[in-house]
């Protein structure tokens, strides 16, 4: 399980950003996309940037 926590970490960010994101609504699905693609970005990366989760390539 050690090498998919990443993975359900990511999945759990991903459910909670797209719930907050049907707030932020938008009338283009392509750019309610893309608003979730880049809070996913911004959350994920800080996670990893200040160690609190950890990937290996």
């Amino acid at each position: 399980m050690g090498e998919l926590q990443p993975v359900f970490i990511a999945a759990v960010i991903v459910f909670i950003l797209n719930a907050a994101g049907s707030f932020i609504e938008f009338n283009n699905r392509f750019i309610n996309a893309l608003v979730d693609t880049m809070l996913f970005a911004v959350v994920f990366g800080a996670l990893v940037h200040f160690g609190k989760l950890h990937m290996a390539f």
